[in-house]
């Protein structure tokens, strides 16, 4: 007859649970860190919550963060490809490459934030250089410079953007007006787009309509593209000349898939995870997903274009005359502008906060941040040509950094170097009490009490066995990834600085 456990009862489990002579022993970190060793990719007990919960994390729908994944795609690098006709020998292998290389390192960040159980980069980071007590002033002055290194690369890309869009804006304005057509523009543009990078997180509906704007630009320019490619009208446009050394069509391709907000995104998406019902189950709200099909979205809108630039189409003189020539062509560079300013509100929007005094930044209701940031980038935006190569290359470099080595580094580093919360098994049974004297401790009558968990350790080797083919899996993939990718084009850029090639 089942009866109801009694204090005696729990007290014995509670003796054995501490008992040291059990087979499986539970190994603690010496820093403290209570996370377990976890490669799994499976969400569907994903317990990363307590994070994604903070006030900082804006919970989204899986629709707007599927834009925003998407978005970054769609930008300057993806809208190059056109200009540099490459041979398809050349083109696809890359494009394909940085696509799957773009999803794989979205996945690494997305286990990294499991298996710490953070998501913020800077905390990630800063488990790895400095962890457990006594870290205090290091950790800050590490907060302090991954944040400056982080919002330092939004701004950079932000003033990219608002550079290229002048430019590309520049051959449709007229030069009658005594102020520079140049400075002209970039006034206007930067009043159009402040109202707009004011919000205050990527959950504010300026910024989403703002992308979904975007991303619907980007779609009308590559109708025109197609159009302009099919009437053999499509012309190489001369501002990627200028942009700087880096900027090849190999290495655009791999800036057409770098990202910058993967674990943001991925903490507000599983913020929207509701809370199961009785009877009814959650719905499945899978980053994973949700990823791979921006990327794959991503590889057939940019797929096309690399063979507009390799295949050019040059139509009979008497089907060019009846073509539309110079008016699609003008329409192609407008959308150019338009699709890079919408892109730079996100960028100001997520990058960290300047370290404003609290007197001045209480003393008014203006996101003064979020302003001073906008006035770097129009600033800097209007420097002479030689300065803004220089910083289109140093884009470039960090961007690629930040995107496919930077997670292959942490990732590495993390699962080597850093001693995990684990399961040993042991080789041989170590002593174990008596099970009279175990009862005796606790007052109770003397039974017999099993001294083998056969079944459990069975269980605990096959769930190693299968990590471990995992991990093996997942470090082949990464030091792929750091070596031959990372390490030839570090190798190429130093040789394409040096004028080696």
């Amino acid at each position: 007859m089942p009866h109801s456990p009694t204090t005696s009862d729990r007290s014995s489990d509670d003796f054995n649970a501490m008992d040291s002579s059990t087979a499986l022993i539970l190994v603690h970190d010496d820093d403290g860190d209570n996370s377990p060793f976890e490669l799994s990719d499976d969400e569907e007990h994903d317990d990363t919550t307590f994070e994604t919960r903070r006030p900082s994390v804006q919970p989204l729908a899986p629709s707007v963060v599927f834009i925003y994944l998407l978005s970054p795609f769609l930008k300057h690098g993806a809208m190059l490809l056109p200009d540099f006709g490459l041979p398809l020998k050349y083109a696809i292998p890359p494009l394909l490459l940085f696509a799957v290389l773009s999803a794989f390192v979205r996945q690494i960040w997305y286990m990294l934030a499991r298996y710490l159980r953070k998501v913020d980069i800077e905390d990630i980071v800063l488990d790895m250089v400095a962890r457990g007590r006594g870290y205090e002033r290091r950790r800050q002055f590490g907060r302090s410079i991954i944040r400056a290194s982080t919002g330092g690369l939004r701004i950079l890309l932000a003033i990219v953007y608002m550079r290229e869009s002048v430019f590309a804006i520049l051959p449709l304005v007229p030069d009658v007006l005594s102020i520079p057509s140049k400075f002209l523009m970039t006034v206007i543009f930067a009043v159009l787009l402040l109202p707009i990078s004011t919000a205050q997180s990527l959950a504010s509906k300026r910024i989403i309509y703002c992308t979904w704007i975007s991303v619907c630009l980007y779609l009308i320019w590559f109708i025109c593209v197609a159009v302009a490619h099919a009437h053999g009208t499509l012309r190489v446009s001369p501002h990627w000349q200028n942009m700087g050394t880096l900027w090849q069509g190999i290495t655009a391709t791999a800036f057409a898939f770098t990202s910058s907000s993967t674990l943001p995104l991925y903490a507000s998406l599983r913020g929207t995870t509701p809370v199961a019902t009785p009877g009814k189950a959650p719905r499945n709200r899978s980053f994973r997903t949700v990823s791979t099909a921006s990327v794959l979205l991503a590889t057939c809108l940019l797929f096309p274009l690399v063979f507009f630039s390799a295949t050019p189409n040059v139509p009979p003189f008497a089907e060019l005359q009846g073509s539309p020539g110079s008016g699609l062509q003008s329409a192609i560079d407008a959308l150019h502008a338009f699709v890079l300013l919408s892109g730079i509100p996100p960028l100001i929007v997520t990058t960290p906060p300047l370290p404003i005094p609290e007197r001045i930044r209480y003393a008014t209701t203006m996101p003064l941040s979020r302003v001073i940031t906008s006035a770097i980038v129009i600033l800097v935006s209007l420097v002479p040509r030689h300065i803004s190569n220089a910083i289109s290359d140093v884009t470039m470099a960090v961007a690629l950094f930040s995107t496919y080595l930077l997670p292959a580094i942490l990732h590495i580093v993390i699962h080597n170097f850093k001693r995990p919360l684990s399961i040993i098994i042991p080789t041989t049974q170590p002593p174990t009490p008596s099970p009279s004297a175990r009862h005796e401790a606790l007052g109770e009558p003397s039974t017999p009490l099993p001294t083998h968990d056969e079944l459990l350790q069975r269980k605990e080797r096959a769930m190693q066995k299968r990590q471990f083919r995992r991990r093996l899996v997942w470090d082949i993939g990464v030091w792929v990834l750091l070596l031959p990718v990372g390490g030839g084009g570090v190798a190429w850029a130093i040789g394409r600085i040096a004028g080696l090639w």
